[in-house]
This record gives structure tokens, sequence and C-alpha cells, in this order.
């Protein structure tokens, strides 16, 4: 008993082409010969098939599951047993004939020096056609596939056994092989009496094709073997199933469904709704282009979430669940009662004339901006010194940094986290006030907080 199953194929690929018609569907309107418009009862019945017709005058059969016909019954019939690849039909033809005849010389001349049967009309082939479901169309690519077995009750073999996509139908009188080339065919002889042998390739379509021929084609390259079992039938017959034409489908590197020429990210899988992006989160922003891809939002705000909805994005927002205001990254405003705070540290942080200790008179403010920075763990501070013009310059500038450093060391050793703050020295060069008064001189000695917000 033959099993459907394929051994080995044979492929004939062109370049890629681009298509916008659907991949997949079978052009091929009848393709395992399954609609018969009445049984088959005995040979030559291929036009049982519905749309199947003979190509030229040779006549191909049609075989049934349980006909009553033994002959072209399946799985046992006349010549073999093959289960179909599908269904419950299969169509055969023959693909070549090694017709013989008498050697006249030896029969008639007595000569034993001469074979005693001689090769006589070579040329007999069948071949079957349908029309496809419409026409190809030119540029396009397209792949044929086709399965074949050749018959237990076969005891020639050949190679050539294909497919031609043609513009017309062929209405052929003779019985001879064809003489147009296929766009696939088996380049290696098809001896397998036992499996089904797909044969498949991939052709660029000149346009206008609109119908299929199944057959053996000398054009491709005709190679035949001698495979005799028992008595010589001296033919190819083969068995063909499961035929198909399907546009063949364009490059989609990541198999997201998206071919390579539309996808926006063809290295890696996404949706078709994005051009072949991928969307991690799922909001519908394209994971290239939100600026946060683990965490949906509305693309409005380049797919990030606002949690406390005060308008400023999550990923900028350094209080993301407390409503705040731009001018702080997203944290609440300042409180006046700090602001009064930092006012007063301006004039009211004391030092030791000319040097950076401070007095102990500035103690409770700085006890207070430890306490608004424990208030606010989102904050960082950064702390500025600054002098008059009184002195050197470069002594002034060292002064302010000092003092600056002082306090932030005074900060820190009451439990602020060193890393949220930051100082620096200014000297006399941000002056706030006129340096020709002893009241303009104490504004500039002073001690600057500014909060801020650091990566």
């Amino acid at each position: 008993m033959k099993q459907p199953i394929p051994t080995f194929s044979f492929l004939l690929l062109l370049t890629c082409s681009t298509t916008d018609r659907a991949y997949g569907q079978n052009l091929v309107k009848n393709p395992g010969f399954e609609e018969v418009a009445s049984p088959v009862s005995t040979w030559d019945q291929l036009d049982h098939a519905t749309g199947w017709t003979n190509a030229n005058a040779g006549s191909c059969d049609l075989f049934q599951k349980d006909c009553d016909d033994k002959s072209v019954a399946i799985p046992e019939n006349e010549l073999g047993s093959a289960a179909p690849h599908d269904g419950e039909h299969y169509a055969g033809f023959v693909a070549y004939k090694d017709e013989r005849k008498h050697n006249w010389k030896r029969t008639f001349l007595g000569t034993q020096d001469h074979e005693r049967w001689v090769a006589s009309y070579q040329d007999y082939s069948e071949y079957m056609q349908i029309e496809l479901s419409g026409p190809l169309e030119a540029g396009k690519e397209y792949d044929i596939s086709i399965r074949i077995s050749l018959g237990e009750q076969s005891d020639r073999a050949v190679s050539g056994v294909g497919a031609y996509a043609s513009p017309v139908l062929l209405e052929n009188n003779h019985r001879h092989f064809l003489t147009v080339k296929p766009q696939i065919w088996s380049k290696e002889v098809v001896k397998d009496k036992q499996n089904w042998t797909e044969i498949k390739g991939t052709f660029k379509a000149d346009g206008g094709e609109r119908f299929i021929v199944i057959g053996a084609f000398p054009a491709a390259g005709m190679d035949k073997a001698t495979v005799i079992e028992g008595g010589d039938s001296q033919r190819a017959y083969y068995f063909v199933d499961g035929v198909s034409l399907v546009l063949h489908p364009e490059p989609d590197t990541d198999g997201d469904g998206v071919i390579d020429k539309l996808d926006k990210c063809m290295n890696a899988p996404g949706l078709a709704t994005l051009q072949g992006c991928p969307d991690k989160d799922g909001d519908g922003v394209s994971d290239a282009m939100d600026a946060c891809p683990d965490k949906a939002g509305p693309a409005d705000k380049q797919g990030c979430p606002d949690t406390d909805g005060d308008g400023i994005t999550d990923n900028l927002d350094q209080c993301p669940n407390e409503k705040g205001v731009a001018s702080m990254k997203g944290c609440p405003e300042i409180t006046e009662a700090t602001k009064k705070l930092f006012a007063k540290a301006l004039t009211g942080v004391k030092f030791d004339t000319g040097k950076s200790t401070i007095k102990p008179v500035s103690f409770g403010i700085l006890d207070d901006v430890v306490t608004v920075m424990n208030n606010n763990p989102n904050y960082d501070l950064e702390i500025h010194g600054h002098t008059d013009d009184q002195g050197d310059d470069a002594k002034n500038l060292k002064l302010s940094d000092d003092r600056a450093a002082a306090v932030r060391a005074y900060l820190t050793s009451k439990g602020v986290d060193a890393r949220r703050l930051r100082s620096e020295g200014h000297g006399e060069t941000v002056p706030v006030a006129d340096n020709k008064t002893a009241a303009g001189r104490a504004t500039n000695r002073r001690v600057e907080f500014k909060v801020n917000f650091w990566e």
C-alpha cells in the first residue's frame, strides 16, 4: 500500500518580488480532483473532475475511492495501489511509452547480429490541464507544487515531469510530447512507487497565464530509466494529486506577518497596525516612539502615563504620585514656609569673620533646613556661598566655597544624604546689592539654598 507522505522534492527558485494580493490562496480551482461531475466508471474520464481536461489527444485518467470498476479504483487498481495524498480522488497520465517493434533485418535476413526489438514510436505522452481562478500578474512570483507517484505497474521512469502555466487552453490534436518548457519540473528521475513525491518551484509570471498544464516536458530535459519488476509494461505512468499554484510570499524577516517592504521594524516582530513595530506595553505607541515602552500611556504623551494627572508624565515627574508643577519637575510648589526659611537663611547663617566656622546662632535655621529635606525626600539641594568685594578676589572665592562646604557638612551630620547635597562658592562675582555700602556688603555675604532634582 502506498502512503501519502512526501520523500523528496525538486525546487526551482527565482528572485523574490513584491505582491499586493493575498498569499496562500490556491488559484487551482479543483486541486485534488475532488469535485466530480459524475462518478468514475472506467478509463479516460479525467473530464469527470470538474474543470480538468486533456491538453492533447492523449487521454488522462481519474481514479476514485472504492470505484466499481477496479481498474480505476482507489487504493487497488490496475496501475498500482496508491492512497490519495488527500481526499478520495487522484488523476493519472502516461509520461512516456518506450514503444518497441520487431527488427525486420533480424526477422527477414536471419542475421543474429541485430537486436530482436528496436525502438518504435517514442513520443507518446498525455497531459492534463485546468483553468486558474484568475490570470497571473506580470512580474509577480508564484509557487507551484504538484505531487506525483510512479505507478507500481510502471517499468519506466523519467525526469522532466512538471507543470506549465499557459496563457491559453491547449487543444492539441496530436498525442506526442508538448514542446513548451514548464516553469517547474523534476530534475531527477522520479522512481518512487511507494510514496508521493512533491515537485515544487517558484517562477515569475509573464502576465496573463490562465491555465496550468501537467505532464512530462522534454524541453526541460528528460532522462529515462528502466525499473522493470516482473513483466515489462514499457511505460512510465504517474499518479497526480495536490496541485497548487499560489502567490509567492514576500520576505518577512521577523515573521510578524508584515512584509519587509512595509515593515518599519523588520528585525523585531510587531503589529500590522504599527507597521510591523512592537508595542510591549500595548498602548498603541510603538516601542521605538514610546518614551515609556514598559508602561502604557496615551499617544499624546509619547506613550507615558501621568499617574497624578498633573500634566507631567511619570518619566519626567519627580513626584509621580503627587500633583505638582513643571517648575518643580512635577513636585508640589515649595511651600511659603520653606521660601521664608530660605530667605531667612540668606543672611541668617553666620560665620566667624574671615572663616568658614558656622556660628551657633545659625544652627536653628540649618536644623529647619534639615527638616525640609527630611519631609521632601525628592528634593536635592544646592548650597551657594557668596562674599562681598572686600579683600583679595581669590581669597573671597575660596572663603565662599569653604562656607558652602561647611553648611553641606553640617546638614550631612544631621542625617541628610550627602548625595542630595551640592555646594559651590562664587566669591564676589554674584552681588545682589551695592558693595559700596555696609548694608549692601552685608546682603552680599550670604548662603543661598536652591531646590533641584538630579537624575
